[in-house]
């Protein structure tokens, strides 16, 4: 069975819609290389990611949902992975998250996928509904 991970960390204040830019340049990133973008998910057991941005009365958090067959085995290929996507990445949480280190304590309770379940790799970016 999969393992599922969550990531919740703070947006610095103003930098909101920067991270929706961010996140754009990652769809593109991910359009102009899709073979790439596969051979990581491969490489990294990865499944789904979802991101999401909560807006809270103290501010606004970005939000990661992330699913693989080995948490572990996703870590250590991120960290060998030297496709310029990382790169993005990894100056859009230095740019834009109070503290990009950050990752919570989240306690999983239920995760169920269908046998149904495409294997299709798709990415969808959704319209910006600030």
């Amino acid at each position: 069975m999969a393992e599922t991970f969550i990531r919740k960390q703070k947006i610095r204040p103003g930098k909101t819609e920067r991270l929706r830019e961010w996140i754009a340049e990652m769809v593109d990133e991910t359009e102009a290389d899709s073979k790439g973008v596969q051979d990581i998910w491969e490489a990294e057991s990865l499944h789904t990611i979802s991101l999401f941005i909560e807006h809270t009365e103290d501010g606004d958090y970005f939000v990661w949902y992330l699913e693989a067959e080995s948490m572990e085995q996703l870590v250590n290929a991120r960290h060998a992975s030297t496709h310029p996507l990382h790169d993005v990445e990894d100056a859009m949480m230095e740019e834009v998250l109070e503290n990009p280190d950050e990752a919570g304590d989240f306690e999983p309770l239920l995760h169920g996928v269908s046998p149904e379940r495409s294997s299709d790799f798709v990415v969808q970016q959704y319209a910006d509904e600030s």
